[in-house]
């Protein structure tokens, strides 16, 4: 059988009999589709009216945070000035009419102002846990939730009586009637936080939109969806509504008609039918969760069956009408193109069937390649090309295996050139490694005599520099006499000079026990805030003189840290005197120590010379500083910041330098919190 037969029978196979299997199961299957497209549509619904609902707490949320962020009303919040606040609830709800509740809590979470005197401000405010979670992330949160209205509102207020839902047909022992007194509400929590320091949390702003006897979702869903109603409802009573019939339009404090006690789950959805007085509606219940994913709510639409049976006769009527119309033209397009299809194929076909039997040459009939952008033109064309392209590679096959034979040859003579020259290297390799273990046993041995000669050498000058500092001591206290005023200052700079010397030799001590593992830390628990004051008051004196203000910020302020007392005031004090030393006059220092986890951060800031980019990595290496010229300016012999690394890593911390010349410079080290 020819293709064009085959493309024939395929065209009347594909379109004619799935249609006339269509037509003959569409009464079956028209009852399922209905049922679907119900749920299908109910669902497209159900998206358009939660939209609608969490638009408005998104909006409500984000005014909220305008508000919150305000500088004059968090200077507000902190003066606990309720007058002027509750003023600037006022004018937000003129902005945002909808809201029910608008109140400001001080960070104790007690209302300090609120937008109707109906709401209570006699306890504190935690919102199922919600006011928490906001102080925990210091960000602002929104959520549907339900709460007993008496948690909100003073019992027989009259925000409480508008929201509290009389329940249909039911009345107590004593023939009074019963109400829902759970309230449905759209909150969003927002933290305020100070307004000098944005990392301090000084109250709450709460906004709230209570949807009990609220009508205005059920009316703006059955704008947006025509002929549908809208239901929502806690405990299984319907608390706004706008479900009407022919006898009957208010629904609200009925019970809807399945409870969510069947739903699996807050993603879980009832769908069914109901009758409302003789008509029966199409429904769909969906459950709304809170923050922590429980469902609290339902929220039901419907539309009457008969109005959703009229939509789906149109559309039936509509498919059928189109695929009819579709049907006849596919198959005079299928008809009209099988020709033309099928014998550049056969063509095509004859070509390879030539290819494979060894023939490279091959000739294109002008009229099968006229369309240069057809798939057949293309084929047979890549077909020419293959042809020849074939008898290019088996030419140039036969000249690549004559070079691959030769390349063959020549690799092993460089292979038996390689392997003597590899045992020369080796060779070579073995006697430089040799020499250099040599040179490194004689380095570390050249290292241990200079630090024992350091440590000699100091141990040594410390007892006659001593001896020198007393005397001078002695003399500046006037013990042997007066002294005129030239005796004075030279005596002052000698006692300088050797206090200058003592604390070089003391370093030098110092580093030479570390690195001989001869130090020891004496751990004990104390508050660091302590040790941090204690440094402080060492070099406060130094600051006064260049009028350096020096302050201080721990967090929190009474943490306890175990380690050694004496090693980390050495730290400190060594990192404060270069702050000190290399900030200019009227500039400031700032110091700050935060727990974080097991350890805790230093933090040591100027605002003095800085240093360069090129530089940063000297300054923890004995006796450099990073330029001459700072040398000339500052005394120091560099080992200050070599000998605080030493001391932080004994701790098991770790030391790092943030700087930019002409800005200042920051050092920032960790230290174990239990040592």
């Amino acid at each position: 059988m020819s293709i064009r037969k085959k493309l024939l029978i395929f065209v009347v196979m594909i379109v004619i009999v799935p249609m006339g299997i269509l037509f003959v199961s569409s009464t079956v299957i028209m009852d399922t589709q209905k049922k679907d497209s119900e749920l299908l549509y109910l669902q497209s619904a159900l998206k358009i009216v939660r939209t609608q609902m969490l638009s408005r707490k998104d909006e409500m949320e984000r005014g909220g945070q305008r508000l919150s962020q305000n500088p004059e009303f968090r200077a507000l919040v902190q003066k606990n000035d309720t007058v002027k606040l509750s003023a600037e609830l006022q004018k937000l709800k003129q902005v945002y009419n909808y809201l029910d509740i608008a109140v400001v809590l001080d960070n104790n979470r007690r209302p300090i102002a609120r937008i109707s005197e109906d709401i209570r401000d006699d306890k504190t405010w935690e919102l199922n846990g919600l006011v928490q979670l906001v102080a925990e992330r210091q960000s602002s949160l929104s959520s549907e939730e339900t709460f007993p209205l008496a948690e909100l509102f003073y019992p027989d207020s009259i925000d409480f009586i508008r929201f509290k839902i009389p329940i249909a047909n039911r009345l107590d022992e004593n023939g009074n009637q019963v109400f829902l007194t759970q309230c449905q509400i759209g909150l969003a929590v927002i933290p305020i936080m100070d307004a000098t320091d944005a990392e301090r949390l000084v109250g709450y702003l709460i906004l709230g939109d209570t949807v009990n006897n609220d009508p205005y979702f059920p009316v703006a869903y059955s704008r947006s969806v025509e002929g549908s109603y809208l239901a929502l409802s806690i405990d299984n009573i319907r608390i706004s509504s706008n479900i009407q019939t022919p006898t009957k339009e208010n629904y609200i404090g009925s019970l809807i008609p399945v409870t969510t006690r069947t739903l699996d789950g807050p993603k879980e959805y009832i769908f069914g039918r109901v009758d409302f007085n003789d008509e029966v509606h199409v429904f769909l219940d969906e459950a709304i969760v809170n923050h922590k994913g429980e469902p609290i709510a339902t929220i039901g639409i419907g539309i009457p069956e008969k109005r959703f049976a009229q939509i789906l006769s149109t559309n039936q009527y509509l498919i059928v009408g189109v695929t009819m119309l579709c049907l006849i033209i596919m198959l005079g397009i299928g008809r009209y193109f099988a020709g033309i299809i099928t014998e550049p194929i056969a063509v095509a076909t004859q070509f390879a069937e030539r290819l494979a039997s060894g023939e490279r040459s091959m000739v294109l009939r002008p009229e099968w390649v006229k369309d240069q952008k057809s798939e057949t033109s293309i084929l047979l064309t890549t077909f020419q090309k293959m042809a020849s392209s074939l008898e290019e590679s088996e030419k140039q096959s036969e000249s690549y295996l004559e070079k691959l034979e030769q390349e063959h040859v020549r690799q092993i003579e460089l292979s038996s050139q390689l392997k003597v020259m590899n045992d020369e290297l080796e060779g070579k390799v073995a006697a430089r490694t040799f020499d250099l273990v040599q040179v490194i046993a004689e380095l570390k041995r050249a290292n241990g005599v200079k630090s024992n000669f350091l440590a000699t050498m100091s141990h040594e000058l410390r007892t006659p520099l001593s001896a020198i500092i007393c005397s001078a001591e002695a003399l500046i206290g006037r013990v042997f006499g007066p002294l005129t005023e030239k005796q004075e200052k030279h005596i002052q700079n000698a006692l300088h000079s050797g206090n200058h010397l003592l604390q070089l030799i003391n370093d030098i001590l110092d580093i030479c026990k570390i690195e001989a593992g001869k130090m020891n830390l004496m751990v004990s628990e104390f508050y660091i805030s302590e040790i941090i004051e204690n440094s402080c008051a060492v070099v406060r004196s130094l600051a006064a003189r260049k009028n350096i203000d020096i302050t201080v910020q721990i967090d929190p302020a009474d943490f306890k840290v175990k380690a050694d007392a004496t090693k980390v005031k050495q730290i400190l004090y060594n990192v404060l005197s270069n702050a000190v030393k290399f900030t200019p006059e009227n500039g400031k220092v700032e110091i700050e120590a935060y727990q974080q986890d097991s350890a805790v951060q230093v933090r040591i800031r100027d605002n003095g010379i800085g240093i360069k980019d090129e530089d940063q990595e000297r300054v923890f290496m004995e006796f450099e500083q990073v330029d001459n010229s700072y040398q000339r300016a500052y005394d120091g012999t560099g080992l200050g910041l070599p000998l605080t690394k030493k001391l932080v890593e004994m701790h098991g911390g770790q030391i790092f330098l943030i700087s930019k010349e002409g800005v200042g410079t920051e050092i920032v080290f960790t230290l174990p919190i239990e040592g």
